[in-house]
C-alpha cells in the first residue's frame, strides 16, 4: 500500500496506534473482533474520534462537512431525511495495533479479497503516548470517499462469519508460497485500481488484465479454440464449480454464463479501443457499466481466493 507519512516514525509502534476503518456500521453480536495477532477491530474511543475528525478535515476530500456528517448521521429509509445519530451509534471504527510492521497493508489486501470489503482510510501512529504521524494512500482515500458521496451502499454491518473469512485470507497471505501464483502482487494491483475514479474505464480494463493474467496463456494463432475469450469462459466455468461462493449471474436474467462473458469481452474491446459502449443490442444483457463492473470485480476476487487455496490448480489451468 503506497502511503505518505508525516513525520518519519520508527518501525516499532506502541499499542496506541490504530487504523481508521471507514465503512463499518456495526459489529454484529460483539464489541470487538480479533483479526490477527495484536490486532482487533472495535469502536473508536473519544480521543481517537477527535483525531480522526481532525485528520479528515486535513486530508479528506471536499466538502469537509461531509467528512463528519457521513459517520455521525444516516438517511432515514423513508423520505431520505438526515438523522443525527446518538454518539453511541457513531460509525467510527478502528483497528487497534500492537505493532505496525506490514500488518495494515496485509489486512487491507485481505479486506480487498474478502466478500465484504472494508476500507482503511489512514493509520494514526503513536509512540509512547505521543502522536508520531499519519500514513495513508492519498488517491485511494480520495476516490473511495468521492464514490461514497455519489450515493449507494457504503456502510456495512460486520458479522463473525465475515471476520472469519478475513482472518482466513490474511493467514493464507502470510503462509502462502507465492512462487506458483503471485497472489500478494496481484492483490496489490487489485487494490491499486481503487486509486482510480470508480467509473474510470481504466478500472474495468485493469480488472480484466488481472483476470487474464491468472487464467490465460498466449493463444496459438492457428487454433481457434485457444482464443483469450474462450480460455476465460471455459476456465471460469470449471472454477465456478469449486468456488465457495459461486459467481452470481442473476442480474443478467436468463442469459447463460457463456453469453454473459461473450458480451463482457465485446464491452471490453469497445472500451480498450476508445469506443463509447451503448448498453443496447448485444450489450443489453449486461444492463449497465455498474453491473458489468460488479461482475468482473467479484470474479477476480473469487479467482484470487481460489489461488490461495489451490495454487497448483491455477498454475496448471493457466497453461492448459
Amino acid at each position: 500500500m503506497s502511503s505518505e507519512t508525516s513525520p518519519a516514525v520508527p518501525q516499532h509502534i506502541a499499542a496506541e496506534s490504530y487504523a481508521f476503518v471507514m465503512n463499518v456500521s456495526s459489529l454484529a453480536g460483539a464489541t470487538s473482533y480479533a483479526l490477527a495477532p495484536g490486532c482487533e477491530i472495535r469502536r473508536a474511543k473519544p480521543d481517537e474520534i477527535a483525531i480522526i475528525k481532525d485528520t479528515l478535515k486535513t486530508i479528506g476530500p471536499a466538502p469537509h462537512s461531509m467528512n463528519e456528517l457521513r459517520w455521525e448521521t444516516r438517511l432515514q429509509p423513508l423520505g431520505g431525511l438526515v438523522e443525527r445519530l446518538p454518539e453511541s451509534e457513531w460509525r467510527y471504527f478502528v483497528i487497534a495495533l500492537e505493532e505496525s510492521d506490514n500488518t495494515i497493508g496485509e489486512l487491507q489486501r485481505a479486506f480487498d479479497l474478502a466478500h465484504l470489503e472494508l476500507e482503511l482510510g489512514f493509520t494514526v501512529l503513536k509512540l509512547a503516548g505521543r502522536h508520531a504521524g499519519v500514513t495513508w494512500n492519498p488517491p485511494r482515500l480520495f476516490h473511495v470517499l468521492q464514490n461514497a458521496q455519489l450515493g449507494g451502499p457504503f456502510f456495512m454491518d460486520v458479522s463473525a462469519d465475515e471476520i472469519q473469512e478475513v482472518k482466513v485470507i490474511h493467514a493464507q497471505l502470510q503462509d502462502y508460497n507465492h512462487d506458483l501464483v503471485d497472489v500478494r502482487g496481484l492483490a496489490s494491483q487489485f487494490g491499486e485500481l481503487k486509486a482510480l475514479p470508480h467509473h474510470s474505464p481504466l478500472r474495468f480494463l485493469g480488472y480484466f488484465a488481472i483476470l487474464e493474467s491468472m487464467l490465460t496463456h498466449t493463444p496459438n494463432p492457428s487454433d481457434p479454440y485457444d482464443s483469450i475469450t474462450r480460455q476465460v469462459k471455459k476456465k471460469l466455468a470449471l472454477l465456478n464449480r469449486r468456488f465457495q461462493r459461486a459467481i452470481d449471474y442473476s442480474p443478467f436474467g436468463s442469459a447463460t454464463a457463456d453469453t454473459v462473458w461473450s458480451r463482457m469481452y465485446k464491452y471490453r474491446s469497445l472500451v480498450a479501443h476508445g469506443g463509447t459502449p451503448q448498453f443496447t443490442g448485444d450489450l443489453a444483457v449486461l444492463g449497465s457499466p455498474k453491473t458489468a463492473l460488479a461482475l468482473l470485480k467479484e470474479t477476480v476476487k473469487a479467482v484470487l481466493r481460489q489461488a490461495l487455496s489451490e495454487p497448483r490448480l491455477l498454475a496448471d489451468l493457466k497453461d492448459c
